[in-house]
Order: C-alpha cells, then sequence, then structure tokens
C-alpha cells in the first residue's frame, strides 16, 4: 500500500502474516518473499525492500531459516535491480547470520528442540519467561512455550505429554508458587511433575535433558522436593541475566561451558 504522509521513510509499506496457528514454515516465508520480489518487478522505482526477520518469535522459525526463505523467495522473482534488506534486532544474531555465508544460503541444521515449563503468579513473572523464550528462538533453539504454542480449545494434558515427549532438552522455570503446586500436584505443573518426574527416573544418571532455573531468592523455597538433588541456576539477580542466558544456551547446545576450549561451529 502506499505510505501515505511517511513519504521520507518509504514509498510503500507492506503486510506480511507470517505466523497460523502456533507456527510458521520455511514454505510460507519464501512466498513472503516472492511477493515482494514481485512487487520490485512490477514498480521499477522500488529497488530496495526492507523486511523484519519474520517467523522467528512466535513462529519459532529458526533466524537462519527465515533469511534463507525471505533470500529465496526474493531471489526467484525480483528485479535484477532490487535488494532485500533483512533487519536483525539483537546484535548477536546479526553476527552470527552475517558471519556465515552457509547459513545465509540455507543449508540447515537439526535443532534443539526445547519445552519450558513454568507457572507464574505475577506479569513480571509471565513477561521474564517470555523474554527468555525468544531468546532461546533468536539462538536458533526451538523453544515451546505455551504462551507462544498453546491454543484455544487445545487438550492441555495431552499438549503437555506431547512437548514434554518431543523435547530433547526441558527447561523446568521454578519459583515459590511453581513449588508450591508441583508439591501437592496441583493443576498443569502437578500434571507435569508427575510426568517429569517418571521421565527423569528412566534417564541415565548424568544425562542434561532437565535444565532447572530456581526465580526464588531464596533457593530452597523455590525448588520443587522431587528436584532438591539437581545442579541448578539460580537466576533471581536480573543484573546477572544476559550471562545466565548465554551460559543456558551452551549448555542446550552442549557446547563447552570453558571459555578457554574450542567451540564447535553453530550453523543452522
Amino acid at each position: 500500500m502506499p505510505f501515505e504522509g511517511a513519504e521520507d521513510i518509504a514509498q510503500f509499506v507492506a503486510f506480511a502474516a507470517s505466523v497460523r496457528g502456533n507456527s510458521s514454515s520455511r514454505s510460507a516465508l519464501e512466498s513472503i518473499g516472492r511477493a515482494l520480489g514481485s512487487f520490485t518487478a512490477t514498480n521499477s522505482a522500488v529497488k530496495y525492500v526492507a523486511a523484519p526477520l519474520l517467523g522467528a518469535g512466535a513462529g519459532g522459525v529458526q533466524s537462519e531459516l527465515v533469511v534463507a526463505a525471505l533470500r529465496g523467495g526474493f531471489s526467484e522473482t525480483a528485479a535484477p535491480d532490487a535488494t532485500l534488506a533483512v533487519h536483525v534486532l539483537h546484535q548477536e544474531v546479526f553476527d552470527r547470520l552475517k558471519g556465515n555465508r552457509r547459513i545465509i544460503e540455507g543449508q540447515p541444521k537439526d535443532t534443539v528442540r526445547v519445552f519450558i515449563s513454568h507457572t507464574s503468579k505475577t506479569e513480571e513473572a509471565v513477561e521474564w519467561v517470555k523474554a527468555l523464550g525468544l531468546y532461546l528462538i533468536e539462538q536458533g533453539i526451538q523453544a515451546r512455550l505455551d504462551r507462544f504454542h498453546l491454543r484455544r480449545g487445545m487438550d492441555l494434558q495431552q499438549w503437555m505429554c506431547n512437548e514434554l515427549s518431543m523435547a530433547r532438552k526441558v527447561i523446568v522455570v521454578c519459583d515459590e508458587a511453581y513449588k508450591e503446586k508441583a508439591d501437592g500436584r496441583l493443576g498443569g505443573v502437578g500434571w507435569e511433575t508427575m510426568i517429569i518426574q517418571g521421565d527423569i527416573a528412566s534417564l541415565p544418571p548424568d544425562s542434561t535433558k532437565y535444565q532447572v532455573i530456581v526465580r526464588a531468592r531464596d533457593l530452597d523455597k523455590g525448588l520443587p522436593i522431587y528436584l532438591k538433588t539437581r545442579y541448578v541456576y539460580h537466576a533471581y539477580d536480573k543484573e546477572q541475566d544476559q550471562a545466565f542466558r548465554e551460559e543456558l544456551v551452551k549448555e542446550l547446545l552442549d557446547l563447552p561451558l570453558d571459555p578457554t576450549l574450542q567451540t564447535r561451529e553453530f550453523i543452522l
């Protein structure tokens, strides 16, 4: 559509729906890329198109695949002298994308699917978990969270069972409210607790499938009884959030935590 009143920013603005239901896909993003490309072919005055990293948030698509899909679709239909610029919010994601040509050209690698189990009584706690999920998605991790993927009308218990069974890693975010429900087997957390306990019993002692984060000031008051023996993250101090997130990503990707060790190339 013509961007009337803001021609100094752009002549046109497009609205693209990149998420349907609770996910997006490479084919959907390629279709958007083709539509943008076609517009440059039929409107010769348009030489430069700017687009956000569509589908990498609630859509759950890895940032690398988003870039590859938009690039591929745009290249099929765009005018020869047209340019597509994909804008990336976070510097570390931008550096990763720009630094590896294989990623931009769309050579994917299997990704880690992570389910986040939590419950919260305050809006601050809800937003903290949401921000963590978005951060993991931006790092190329397929983070699954009720706020992003649980839809009205779904069977809640079946959804939890499916997510826990399909997850390669599970993050358990604990606080006083989570401990109360887990210990008392109350609500959805109580149901998850029974499933998680059974799964943990079937895993070897050195398994790192379950990563536990405690957000209570007092560690004991936020940790459920069945998780007392776990080596956990204590993420109460907001000033340490970034360092904690970076360490968590390394753990989820099975990368060395010691910075003096050589890290593996991370290509999605």
